[in-house]
């Protein structure tokens, strides 16, 4: 305590004694003149006048320290310090001062900022896409998911998405708090039921919209494949506990070694032959609920289906293959024998419905989106798919194919989602059909 009264001594001395010099010279002016002894005021008035200039001075100079403080402050530069040093100037108590006002707004600038980046996180963790925006239609923020859902590297305003998504660009607009919205829409990316909420907060002054923005079809998506994995995975176990001992036994009674009657014969022949057909049926089935985590590894598109084209082509006739890659040596990062099963998948799919057509063809296009992702679209035009098949196409276990078990679409989808990416239709008409996979 001796020491911070020594320096605030020391840090107010001049003033002080400027203060005491010019109400002394003030005092002995006005006794001078009342006095009779004005010859004195040439003596008492110099005196008062430089005092008054000397705290003057260091007013102005005060003045200006704080001055310079806020400028920084305002300025955002917080690297100022001011000599403390009683010793070097005489100001050091005012010094002090204003840099322990400087670390506290410093160390309130640190904790806004470790909040910000806090709540950062947590929109970037989130499943929904968040969007703020405001009535302008600027977009302050948005989060990862709300660009993946809008296939967009970058979103500054609502007006991007004017062209690619036309529905959602005027739910967005129209959208006010305490609304809900359900939108859908199609994009590169494929169809999307949009659900849209909304709230307002003022920020600086400024009222905003905090819109979330969630894809049904995703997640209904994603729960129908565990719901159909769950379901798929108690049947088969019931269904092979079943099937054996039948296989079995048939096969022991046809052969025992002695004459059977013709007709016992043929019913345990063709027990066991169903028997066989159902257990190779169920094996498929578990191939839906055992799909192993994907090991990656980069690897070119080009050389994923320059071995998918071979392996769909060999059972079928010649049908014209074109193939556009852009950049030729587009890599990506995934399990190989996984992603070539779905390219089969879907190469297969696309030859059976050309058929024999002899303008017949199917494309293969590749290229990068703005959000770096890799979008792979296979096209044919065998025709358009009936509107009643197209909304069980992914649906497992559903065909239309005599000799088909209905898990190669379903099969292939969660093959993608697994990867992070996503498979969908994208374009159904009698010219085009065109699926679509999305790879991160």
């Amino acid at each position: 305590m001796r020491r911070r009264h020594s320096r605030a001594g020391i840090a107010y001395g001049p003033v002080v004694a400027c203060a005491l010099l010019l109400a002394a010279a003030s005092g002995a002016s006005v006794w001078a003149f009342f006095a009779g002894y004005q010859a004195l005021l040439i003596l008492f008035v110099p005196l008062g006048v430089v005092a008054f200039y000397r705290l003057l001075h260091r007013f102005g100079n005060t003045i200006r320290r704080v001055s310079f403080m806020f400028d920084a402050v305002d300025n955002d530069d917080m690297t100022f310090r001011f000599n403390e040093d009683p010793s070097k100037v005489d100001s050091a108590m005012l010094n002090a001062a204003l840099n322990r006002i400087k670390e506290i707004l410093l160390q309130t600038k640190q904790r806004a900022e470790e909040r910000e980046r806090y709540y950062q996180l947590i929109m970037e963790c989130a499943q929904t896409g968040l969007l703020t925006v405001n009535d302008a239609g600027s977009v302050y923020q948005a989060n990862g998911e709300a660009l993946r859902i809008f296939g967009l590297h970058r979103l500054t305003h609502i007006r991007q998405l004017e062209n690619p998504a036309p529905e959602a660009f005027r739910a967005l607009r129209a959208i006010r708090p305490g609304e809900k919205l359900h939108v859908s829409c199609i994009t590169e990316s494929g169809e999307m039921a949009l659900t849209l909420g909304c709230a307002e907060i003022v920020l600086e002054k400024q009222r905003l919209r905090v819109v979330s923005v969630s894809d049904i079809n995703n997640e209904l998506s994603e729960m129908q494949i565990e719901s159909w994995s769950k379901l798929t995975r108690i049947l088969t176990h019931e269904i092979m506990n079943s099937l054996s001992p039948i296989t079995s036994l048939s096969d022991t009674l046809l052969h025992l070694g002695r004459p059977l009657d013709a007709d016992v014969a043929r019913g345990l022949d063709t027990i066991s032959a169903t028997s066989r057909r159902l257990l190779t049926f169920v094996e498929g089935f578990r191939r839906f609920t055992r799909i192993p985590e994907p090991r990656r590894e980069p690897f070119e598109v080009r050389e994923l289906f320059r071995e998918a084209v071979v392996l769909a082509a060999a059972d079928r006739g010649a049908v014209a293959i074109r193939t556009d890659i852009e950049p030729a040596d587009t890599m990506i990062y995934a399990d190989r024998a996984l992603l070539g099963q779905v390219a089969v998948n879907l190469l297969k799919n696309a030859r059976e419905a050309v058929g024999d057509k002899p303008d017949g063809w199917i494309e293969i296009r590749s290229r990068i989106d703005a959000a770096e992702q890799v979008i792979i679209e296979i096209s044919n035009n065998g025709g358009a798919i009936p509107a009643e098949v197209i909304e069980n196409i992914f649906t497992p276990f559903y065909t239309t194919k005599p000799d088909g078990s209905g898990i190669g679409l379903s099969l292939s989808r969660r093959i993608m989602q697994l990867h992070g990416g996503s498979l969908r239709l994208t374009c159904n008409t009698a010219q085009r059909v065109t699926f679509t996979l999305r790879i991160d």
